[in-house]
């Protein structure tokens, strides 16, 4: 964050903030909750073969919770959402943790098509942008030497081999191991889905859903509002990058950079990419977060009539 603001006229900012059309804003955000719902709908065909009928309504509420955490804790949402379904479904937390892994493998394998398309077909502009880069920069790298690079990764490379060797007997590493059997059953989940072809598709819905939200909101300010949907899946594909680096508050800084470097490529400014960049984070925070938080309501009440 602090690299990113550092240069920025805080009043300028302001002012672009202020002259935003929130209504694009609004329906963005209303498409990105749409994705969270069909996230957890989509869910629920992986509980099914646990043994566990667990409704869209539940599953919406550990997705968002676990929103809501990620924001406080960077990746800690999957373990909250796995701890909010053991309080309202009673799933044991290692079998709804391997339903999420199983997620993340499928949206990262989604994710990693949109990059190679994206990439594919915008080579050239991209490799134009990453020169322009390198060149205004050789000569703050030129004192560094190449050796230097390759003797630290061969020292990261002896020392992760070396403690690799001495903790594989290690009680904590056998702990884990155990962990890790113990979600297996629901890492394996997906070949058991009923309707697999239902499963791909909500999962493309999410990805558009997604990729729409970011292309409503590009029309809420002057200097965004021109590019394509083609263009957007170019800022959305390289503004995901920035939102997968586990950085506090969601990718607060990471995501601003990502964002920024990629409007660029389309001759946006600056100061014009920080602050679109800035709206969409922050509103997607305070409607994640606000949703979170009603959401921590009714399973603080289903855990207490479990309890009772």
């Amino acid at each position: 964050m602090y690299f990113v603001f550092k240069g920025i006229e805080w009043s300028e900012l302001s002012q672009k903030l202020q002259g935003a059309n929130y209504y694009w804003i609004a329906l963005g955000m209303f498409v990105g909750v749409i994705s969270h719902w069909v996230r957890a709908w989509r869910a629920t065909a992986l509980y099914k073969p646990l043994g566990f009928k667990v409704s869209s309504l539940h599953s919406f509420y550990a997705v968002m919770v676990g929103y809501l955490v990620n924001y406080i804790i960077p990746r800690a949402g999957e373990v909250s959402r796995c701890a909010v379904l053991n309080k309202t479904n009673d799933i044991p937390v290692q079998k709804s943790l391997g339903t999420v892994i199983t997620e993340r493998i499928v949206d990262m394998a989604i994710l990693l098509c949109i990059l190679l398309l994206v990439f594919a077909m915008n080579v050239q502009l991209i490799l134009q942008y990453v020169n322009m880069q390198l060149q205004s920069r050789a000569g703050a790298d030129s004192s560094v030497s190449k050796f230097v690079y390759i003797g630290i990764a061969l020292l990261v490379i002896a020392a992760g081999w070396f403690l690799i060797k001495r903790m594989a007997s290690h009680p904590l590493v056998q702990k884990i191991k155990q962990v890790l059997t113990g979600f297996a059953e629901g890492l394996l989940t997906i070949r058991s889905v009923a309707n697999p072809v239902l499963f791909l598709f909500q999962s493309l819905v999410i990805w558009l859903c997604y990729i729409l939200m970011m292309y409503f909101c590009l029309f809420a300010l002057n200097a965004t509002s021109f590019l394509s949907f083609y263009d957007t899946l170019i800022v959305f594909a390289i503004g995901t990058l920035g939102m997968i680096i586990p950085a506090p508050a969601a990718g607060a800084g990471t995501y601003h950079f990502a964002v920024m470097q990629s409007l660029l490529l389309f001759g946006v400014a600056e100061s014009d990419g920080i602050a679109f960049a800035t709206l969409v984070h922050g509103v997607q925070m305070i409607v994640l977060m606000a949703i979170g938080i009603v959401c921590c309501i009714p399973v603080f009440l289903l855990r207490k009539k479990v309890t009772e």
